[in-house]
């Protein structure tokens, strides 16, 4: 299983003693968009690392509106801080995209953390970036318009994943940025026009990042950021 841990930018700077160390505690899954992992409260009972798949981590209040706060692909694992002991789910975390992920269980993992320490430092310090992209995803709800927001939301997966074509309804854009689907759907239709994007049901086709990037609000290049940092911390432990 190690071989797959080098489709990670997180696990494949691992030591080698480390990715063997883990390897027989992986096991690759296929997730599938709209999947939920996670409920608030929920037990955690799983580490999951994308590798081709992206997961959303959401609040949801009681009446069932939820609002999307970060995004793990493949620089990190969504539910990190199940090493510092927390035993449930702080969020409501679902697929955005589905695709192959490495999955491992979390007690099995807290008790090989002493033999795995630069793994443990790595997914710790992983937590303080989710925690950035949240504050950057609270001010970009607050302070940017539904167009900016989406043209940065777009353009952030394009980035983890280098795709152009998303399996992505209005309904689950609209859910994902916290607005109505009207509104989305008004969006998208001033994007197509501006051969920004092309969509149908079920599917969102970029088709000028340039433009997209212009739309977008300067959160994309703060988030951005925020995973470059992360990643040459990362780098400095090996």
């Amino acid at each position: 299983m190690t071989v797959e841990f080098d489709r990670h930018q997180l696990l494949t700077m691992l030591p080698l003693s480390e990715k063997q160390a883990l390897g027989s505690h992986a096991k690759l899954v296929m997730l599938h968009t709209k999947q939920e992992l996670n409920l608030v409260s929920s037990p955690l009972r799983y580490l999951y690392f994308p590798l081709e798949s992206a997961i959303s981590v959401m609040d949801m209040e009681q009446s069932g509106r939820v609002l999307e706060v970060a995004v793990v692909g493949k620089e990190g694992c969504a539910c990190p801080d199940v090493l510092d002991g927390l035993t449930v789910s702080p969020t409501h975390t679902i697929v955005q995209i589905g695709g192959e992920t490495l999955r491992m269980d979390t007690a099995t993992l807290v008790g090989i953390l002493p033999d795995t320490p630069v793994f443990a430092r790595m997914v710790r310090r992983f937590s303080a970036m989710l925690f950035r992209h949240a504050v950057i995803s609270v001010g970009c709800s607050q302070w940017h318009s539904v167009e900016q927001r989406l043209a940065r939301w777009l353009l952030a997966h394009h980035h983890r994943t280098n795709e152009t074509v998303f399996p992505f309804t209005h309904e689950f854009l609209a859910d994902q940025l916290g607005s109505q689907r009207v509104t989305v759907t008004e969006a998208l239709s001033a994007f197509q026009r501006n051969d920004m994007v092309r969509y149908s049901y079920g599917k969102v086709e970029l088709i000028s990042i340039e433009k997209l990037r212009i739309m977008s609000c300067e959160c994309f290049d703060l988030a951005t950021q925020a995973i470059q940092d992360y990643l040459r911390d990362i780098r400095a432990y090996k």
